[in-house]
């Protein structure tokens, strides 16, 4: 069988650039979404992972970007960019890609792709964030979501009570109803919008209960008890991409651990399942055209 490899990774700071490049680069991924990209980063991860890159509009008050990169001659093609200003902290990097089939033609279809960093010091601004994913979600559209959100799964409550960092805890909960609540805030929008969490649809139905281990929350913070970690990266996709998926895992080796306080994500889909979707006629609504039209004419991102 014949994949098509997605990394995401949040390599903490590009403060090491070069070994998680070294990293990636060994994986060959056709798709890598990255957070924590710092100015003037770019051009050299693009040497070093000899891919191209795509960085999100940067933002007053924020260093740290999101960046797509696509393999040089693989699989799939960049056909389009969105640059997302309205963003209240990290701009998402949006970008559409093609499948390229043999003949070198492009498929009909597209998928937007959108890497994601959630504001970490606002559930109301992750909130808005996850709310502008939906936008993606129209029926007939395919999206590949992948971040650091930030957040947690819908039925995770942590003991927030055991915290000293009060910090941490304002950030990472939300005021409802007089008590403080975990934030599942963003995973629940998305959900309801139609999206398939990867690692849950890989544990629930490939066999791969790992994929559900955590991301983060592996290195000693004071005011944070030590003990298990969490999950806030995560990889969403459309339904109709889900039969695609072929493996999910969660990369953890004491090297990675040294390298990040986030974990990469590994995703592999099925090449010629992939290019079944998207060649798949979809009628979609698509804005000045008048009613419904077919796959071929996609949308993008709402600007």
């Amino acid at each position: 069988m014949t994949t098509i490899t997605v990394l995401n990774w949040n390599l903490e700071k590009g403060i090491n650039l070069r070994s998680g490049a070294r990293w990636v680069r060994e994986q060959r991924p056709d798709l890598f979404f990255q957070q924590e990209v710092q100015p003037d980063q770019l051009a050299e991860l693009e040497e070093l992972l000899d891919m191209d890159g795509h960085i999100a509009v940067p933002r007053p008050g924020s260093s740290n970007d999101n960046a797509i990169f696509v393999r040089r001659g693989g699989a799939l093609v960049c056909t389009e960019e969105y640059p997302q200003a309205w963003a209240p902290w990290h701009a998402p990097t949006n970008i559409a890609v093609r499948l390229r089939d043999a003949d070198g033609t492009l498929s009909p279809r597209q998928i937007s792709c959108v890497s994601m960093h959630t504001c970490y010091w606002s559930p109301e601004h992750r909130l808005t964030e996850a709310r502008w994913c939906t936008t993606l979600a129209k029926p007939g559209w395919l999206a590949m979501l992948f971040g650091d959100w930030n957040s947690y799964r819908v039925g995770t409550e942590l003991a927030w009570e055991t915290h000293t960092d009060r910090a941490f805890v304002a950030n990472r909960t939300y005021e409802e109803h007089g008590r403080r609540h975990t934030d599942v805030r963003p995973d629940r929008e998305l959900l309801a919008a139609g999206y398939i969490e990867i690692a849950r649809h890989a544990a629930q139905h490939l066999g791969q209960p790992d994929a559900l281990n955590a991301t983060a929350g592996y290195r000693d913070h004071p005011g944070r008890p030590s003990g298990p970690g969490y999950c806030i990266d995560r990889g969403y996709l459309s339904a109709e991409l889900a039969p695609a998926l072929a493996d999910f895992a969660v990369c953890d080796t004491p090297d990675l651990r040294r390298m990040s306080d986030h974990l990469p994500l590994k995703a592999a889909f099925d090449a010629a399942e992939l290019r079944t979707i998207l060649h798949r006629q979809a009628e979609m609504y698509v804005p000045h055209n008048n009613g419904l039209t077919t796959a071929a004419g996609q949308g993008g991102a709402c600007a």
